[in-house]
């Protein structure tokens, strides 16, 4: 049964779009930051090991929290792997651009792991009753009871509890398309949204909440397989290197860190997001997509003939964008930086 079986009435199909849609497709701030460095030219790269180690060394600056130690047993593909990295310019230090971004994607692993190792931090959020529908249920309607019961809470609290009946009404429908929905927060820049910074209150709160929904289950094993994925992806898209030694690099990098076996046929399968800790969000491999056909084409409709109410734009130009975000959000992940690379555009100083 499809998404559109589900749901009986138009008017709170339409309702239900046009809460997310206003959610998501608000305004952004493009140029709110800007590179806070530059390409090294002029300079000689054949020291890879000390380039290496400096961007180790950066990275730890920022991350003091990171357990740069464990890196000793994969030094060594670092030096394969940076082979068509770029060296810049950051904090007066020469290091390589990609290999900061993948001890960043190493960093987040590792804080997932402490934390889902930690019973006491874990599970938290959602993650506590998702997976029992009863349990989903009973908690949509004590948050509805909030909004319109007699004994309404505070508006900002009120707030909390529409967002949270909002985002179970759809969970209880239809999972994948709840997941799909708050995903997006995952692959975009949310940043970047002007209305973050016209309410603070309000942006606090809507903040908070996308943690809560966003701490999902999975556990170790599905977070040490995302993390191949990406690094696989990061070396074939950024730095140009083979499949086949992609393949090995990665097998071979989370057995030294992780000590399991990478089964790298899930690389050329589907993928999608399966889950998140809060805003890292959790990739997965599938034989198939999980959307139903009619549920894509659904959502590509809508979404298309929303956004055209608020700029021009073509069935061309919009149909890669929206199939970034159902065959290739993993991409669409890889695109950002560690943010301390960045520093905030000037003409924006008085929102900071």
């Amino acid at each position: 049964m499809t998404y559109l079986n589900l749901f009986n009435e138009e008017k709170e199909l339409h309702g239900i779009f046009k809460n997310l849609l206003s959610s998501i497709s608000n305004d952004y701030y493009v140029d709110l930051y800007l590179i806070d460095f530059k390409e090294a030219k002029g300079v000689d790269l054949s020291d890879r090991e000390k380039f290496i180690n400096n961007t180790i060394k950066k990275y730890r600056e920022h991350h003091k929290d990171f357990q740069n130690e464990k890196l000793k047993s994969i030094i060594e593909y670092f030096h394969k792997i940076i082979i068509n990295d770029t060296v810049i310019h950051f904090e007066d230090t020469l290091i390589y651009k990609e290999l900061y971004k993948i001890l960043f994607l190493i960093h987040n692993t590792f804080n997932a792991q402490t934390l889902l190792n930690d019973p006491k931090a874990y599970p938290a959020g959602f993650a506590e009753i998702q997976s029992d529908m009863k349990e989903v249920k009973v908690f949509r309607k004590h948050n509805r009871k909030n909004i319109i019961g007699t004994y309404r809470l505070h508006k900002n609290y009120r707030g909390q509890s529409r967002f949270r009946s909002w985002f179970t009404t759809i969970y209880i429908k239809n999972k994948t398309l709840a997941k799909f929905f708050t995903h997006i927060f995952l692959t975009t820049d949310l940043v970047k949204v002007k209305e973050l910074y016209e309410d603070l209150e309000t942006s606090k709160l809507l903040l908070n909440e996308l943690e809560y929904i966003l701490l999902q289950i999975t556990s170790v094993s599905k977070v040490i397989k995302s993390f191949g994925i990406l690094l696989y992806w990061e070396m074939i898209k950024y730095l140009k290197i083979h499949k086949d030694d992609a393949e090995v690099y990665t097998k071979s990098v989370i057995y030294e860190l992780f000590k399991e076996n990478f089964n790298s046929e899930e690389l050329h399968k589907v993928i999608e997001i399966k889950s998140s800790l809060g805003f890292l969000p959790i990739f997965g491999a599938s034989k198939n997509a999980s959307l139903y056909c009619d549920d894509r084409e659904f959502l590509y409709h809508r979404f298309f003939k929303e956004i055209q109410k608020d700029i021009t734009i073509t069935n061309e130009e919009f149909e890669p964008i929206f199939d970034s975000y159902i065959k290739t959000p993993h991409i669409q992940y890889l695109s950002k930086y560690p943010v301390e690379l960045f520093r905030l555009n000037p003409k924006y100083s008085s929102i900071d």
